[in-house]
């Protein structure tokens, strides 16, 4: 590998904070959005699971203290991030790879963080523990994305899962069987 993943991942540092985090949040999901989170699951190796919008922050809260969230899924993408780190870290160095995905996570920090509090004040909700999960939870996205453009990866899962934050939502996993995206 060349200089030019730890480039990509500087130009998705500086691109990160511009996004429309959280803008298309309890809007009804439209196809293309449907179609990343299917595509999302099945790059995962998961069964298909229907995909279902969540219409509010307080649904969105709901779902995520679901305790019958999918194991599976949880594994799936950290086996996935685990795999993704760990070729990178042998092409790339492991010291010049955490430094770009440093970079990344500084950009996601504050940036998701106030989209997601200006977003639930917009829509009446002011739940500073459902904010900080949202942000935390498109932090992560941040992350996982960037190993994903590093590897070059575009159909990766976590490439699919991004697309649908850039689109200004928030996918809040495989919970009972279905996919819930906010």
């Amino acid at each position: 590998m060349t200089a030019a993943p730890l480039a990509a991942l500087g130009d998705f540092a500086r691109a990160v904070p511009r996004l429309s985090w959280f803008a298309a949040c309890g809007e009804a999901l439209l196809p293309p959005e449907r179609a990343d989170a299917e595509a999302f699951v099945a790059a995962l190796g998961l069964p298909p699971a229907p995909v279902e919008g969540v219409p509010g922050w307080a649904a969105a809260a709901a779902t995520a203290k679901r305790p019958d969230w999918s194991q599976a899924w949880w594994d799936a993408e950290e086996a996935a991030r685990k795999a993704l780190q760990r070729r990178l870290a042998e092409a790339l160095g492991e010291a010049a790879l955490l430094a770009a995905l440093t970079a990344v996570a500084e950009a996601a920090g504050d940036a998701v963080h106030g989209a997601a509090a200006i977003a639930a004040a917009r829509a009446g909700a002011a739940d500073p523990a459902l904010i900080r999960v949202a942000a935390g939870a498109a932090a992560q996205a941040c992350h996982q994305n960037a190993l994903a453009l590093a590897a070059g990866e575009a159909a990766h899962p976590f490439a699919l899962k991004f697309r649908l934050f850039a689109a200004g939502r928030w996918p809040l996993g495989i919970v009972g069987g279905t996919c819930f995206v906010f």
